[in-house]
């Protein structure tokens, strides 16, 4: 455990992480991404980026290009990047729009976000990537150069009040009054306040476990806020009540528990 929240030292191994995972992470999110990114990361997402038609967007951490793909779909001219070259390769083997290219580029590596050209983007986005970076200064710091006047920075990570370590899921099952059997989950929290490194599995089956870098709310924004950014939007994506599961710690059994939290960020001047 470390009272710092960036580990820049860790970069190598956590790339070499998804260098192997590659394959797998593809397989199991697909061309249009599993029901987690479909119901609660794309849509909130969407709601605050406010796409329009013909915009320049950067796709930070792009994986295997599902997100990267709507955006362009829907009008924008995408350039996605990735720190893996595995995930980048099956990105490009989809069927692309004309209007999406992508690039291997190092989202901790502050020379090659600036190389991608200064004042270049009408917007940034960012799904799930936060907690899989061990550092996050360069990406904010070249992101506040990255934008046009009055343009915003989109992103969604796991929800660092919820998805702490060592966290807890807790099921219980017990009979009423009436003799009805009732469920309720609830969940309890531990090591939140400070930012720690943690290893854990994204996608059931994947070959290695991933690094997880969990930063408070404190931690994550005051990176931000010292980069220039301001927060002007925020959501908190949970699955709606009565979703079901066959799996009795999935968060779609906890739906007063919000798993993503996803913020735009504008620059403050």
């Amino acid at each position: 455990m470390s009272a710092n929240s960036e580990w820049p030292e860790l970069n190598a191994q956590s790339n070499a992480v998804w260098e192997t995972n590659a394959e797998h992470w593809d397989n199991s999110m697909g061309q249009d991404g599993n029901r987690f990114h479909l119901q609660l990361v794309r849509p909130a997402m969407l709601s605050l980026l406010e796409l329009q038609a013909a915009q320049r967007v950067l796709d930070i951490g792009c994986g295997n290009g599902l997100f990267a793909r709507h955006l362009a779909e829907l009008g924008a001219m995408v350039l996605a990047v990735d720190a893996s070259t595995s995930l980048i390769e099956r990105a490009k083997q989809y069927p692309n729009p004309a209007t999406l290219e992508y690039q291997v580029v190092d989202a901790t590596n502050l020379a090659q976000l600036l190389a991608l050209g200064a004042s270049s983007f009408d917007a940034l986005v960012s799904t799930m990537v936060l907690m899989d970076l061990p550092t996050i200064e360069p990406l904010f710091q070249a992101a506040a150069k990255l934008l046009k006047s009055q343009g915003r920075f989109v992103l969604a990570t796991v929800h660092p009040c919820f998805q702490t370590p060592h966290n807890r899921k807790i099921v219980e099952q017990f009979e009423n009054a009436q003799g009805e059997v009732e469920t309720h989950s609830r969940l309890q929290i531990g090591n939140y306040l400070t930012p720690t490194v943690h290893q854990g599995v994204g996608v059931a089956g994947q070959p290695s476990a991933q690094f997880n870098f969990h930063r408070s709310l404190t931690s994550l924004l005051g990176i931000a806020f010292a980069a220039g950014f301001v927060v002007d939007g925020l959501l908190e994506p949970r699955y709606p009540t009565g979703t079901t599961s066959t799996h009795p710690f999935s968060w779609a059994n906890f739906s007063e528990i919000p798993p993503v939290l996803v913020l735009r960020l504008r620059l403050a001047n």
